[in-house]
């Protein structure tokens, strides 16, 4: 019912601008009469004063769209209250935007933000936080896939802020960050560490967020804004509101893998993977996006064969009875169980949270850094964060007594550290090297036919749909030519020949200031030592 009314409040919208209605001016802007009166009065009583702030300066505003434009109700609608004798909406919903704006609530309805996957996979809201915590927590930016009564799905307003729905604010990188940051889900921090954040911040005071991308051509920033990678349109790329059309891989969960979000519509994960390196094209040379992408690709797979060794050691040490699966009667009479090893392993040992935060938190950091040019996070925050939990998940059931972790944890040996099988790519992303560079890791020296072992890593992957055979040929050719990619087709770096003496010179030297320090031997002793005698 209330659609009807909507649209009759949209009609006489439409004939009060042709004349047809009158129009009260108030705030600075002409809206019907109604609207005018629920300014009036609460501006009179000062309740939500600065709401009508914010709508003076909107596009509504200056559209002479009022307030019982989104706020109309009819008796019996879940949010209708009765207002001075007027039934009007408490809680507007993406059904009542959809009348003004009906393919951008369609398109958002389809997209990862208005999926409430949480709910299918929620063991650590349900089970290990007090529940007042993820409703301030969890559900504030879950939120943006609640499920309205109307049958409607998201919440508009997480992004566009009411009651301005400002375009300049929701395309700024801080209110995508509102929600996706802290460590589990550090976007925000990733893009301001990102030489696109770097871009941004040093030109964020010439640049004017407030535009129609559908109206310009190309990109009319110096650098991309989140909205410019996922929704805005490029040159060859079509604008849209779902903001899983660009995304080939499920980068966020305990897996990586390829999309079929919507695939009925959206087109494969190789179709998203496409639209994305469009976007990308739009200001990098193709064959850059083509080598960053193909990087990616092979930390979200290499991530994978990390994670096989944590749900690996989970599941040997349920089979021990080191961890016990959490389970309760429900008060219908249900037995349900409240752990898993892929989720949590039953959250209460150090093993438990070593194989949840490291696809939670140090897994996403890995894989999101690698999408988003951040080798912080990548490196300190990403993969040494998992080299560490996966030898502390080792260690924990060595010292349990398991026999296979036990062999790990006493061996002498440096692949110690690489239980997982490894995919890798001759040389960087950014630059040709000499060898000095490529010389260093510790596999190249001590794996025979290491190239050889990888190639049939990166075959298997390819052979299995994981990568696009754009993606293999290119790898192929690095393959193929790798000598030149680990720098052994050029001379010794002059440069680094020089520093490594004066390097080695400095270390020799017994009289030097660095051995000066690690031999400094104060005369007194510790406070501790002190009081022990």
């Amino acid at each position: 019912m209330r659609k009807f009314l909507l649209l009759f409040i949209v009609a006489a919208l439409t004939m009060l601008f042709a004349g047809t209605v009158s129009a009260i001016t108030i705030k600075g802007a002409q809206v019907d009469a109604e609207s005018a009166k629920c300014i009036s009065c609460h501006e009179d009583q000062v309740v939500a004063p600065k709401g009508i702030e914010q709508w003076s300066h909107s596009a509504h505003a200056k559209n002479g769209i009022g307030c019982l434009s989104c706020h109309t109700a009819e008796k019996g609608d879940f949010d209708a209250m009765n207002h001075h004798g007027q039934y009007v909406a408490k809680q507007p919903t993406p059904k009542d935007c959809a009348m003004c704006h009906p393919q951008e609530v369609e398109e958002n309805t389809k997209s990862k933000h208005a999926y409430p996957f949480w709910l299918y996979a929620n063991a650590d809201r349900s089970v290990f936080s007090p529940i007042i915590g993820t409703k301030q927590g969890c559900e504030s930016c879950h939120n943006i896939s609640a499920m309205w009564p109307d049958g409607s799905v998201g919440e508009c307003d997480v992004c566009h802020s009411k009651h301005t729905f400002d375009v300049k604010q929701a395309r700024h990188p801080n209110t995508c960050g509102e929600c996706h940051l802290g460590p589990d889900h550090p976007q925000r921090e990733i893009y301001y560490e990102s030489k696109h954040g770097n871009i941004f911040r040093a030109n964020e005071a010439k640049i004017n967020l407030d535009y129609d991308s559908s109206e310009v051509d190309g990109i009319p920033l110096p650098s991309p804004v989140c909205t410019t990678c996922h929704m805005d349109d490029v040159p060859g790329v079509k604008g849209t509101h779902n903001v899983s059309a660009r995304l080939a891989w499920e980068s966020q969960a305990p897996w990586s893998y390829r999309t079929i979000w919507f695939e009925e519509e959206l087109g494969t994960w190789q179709e998203k993977n496409e639209r994305m390196k469009r976007v990308c094209r739009s200001c990098h040379a193709p064959d850059f996006v083509g080598d960053y992408f193909m990087m990616y690709d092979l930390v979200n797979l290499q991530y994978n064969e990390i994670r096989r060794q944590f749900v690996k050691w989970a599941k040997l040490y349920v089979k021990e009875g080191l961890i016990k699966p959490l389970k309760e009667t429900t008060v219908d009479g249900h037995t349900k169980t409240y752990s898993g090893t892929v989720i949590n392993a039953s959250w209460y040992t150090k093993a438990s949270e070593l194989l949840y935060n490291s696809w939670h938190h140090e897994g996403r950091r890995f894989r999101m850094g690698a999408a988003m040019q951040a080798p912080d996070y990548v490196q300190w925050h990403g993969i040494w964060e998992l080299q560490h939990n996966l030898q502390e998940m080792i260690a924990w059931g060595a010292e349990r007594g398991v026999e296979e972790a036990k062999k790990i944890y006493e061996s002498d040996s440096p692949t110690k550290f690489f239980t997982y099988k490894i995919y890798d790519v001759p040389g960087g992303l950014y630059s040709l090297t000499t060898k000095e560079q490529n010389d260093t890791p510790m596999l190249y020296k001590v794996i025979p036919n290491y190239w050889k072992k990888v190639k049939a890593n990166v075959k298997a992957a390819y052979d299995q749909g994981l990568i696009t055979r754009e993606t293999w040929e290119r790898w192929l050719a690095r393959y193929n030519n790798k000598d030149k990619y680990l720098g052994k087709d050029y001379p010794d770096n002059k440069v680094f020949k020089a520093y490594k003496k004066r390097k080695d010179m400095e270390l020799a030297d017994p009289n030097g200031p660095l051995k000066k320090v690690i031999n400094l031997d104060l005369p007194s002793e510790s406070p501790f030592a002190e009081k022990e005698k």
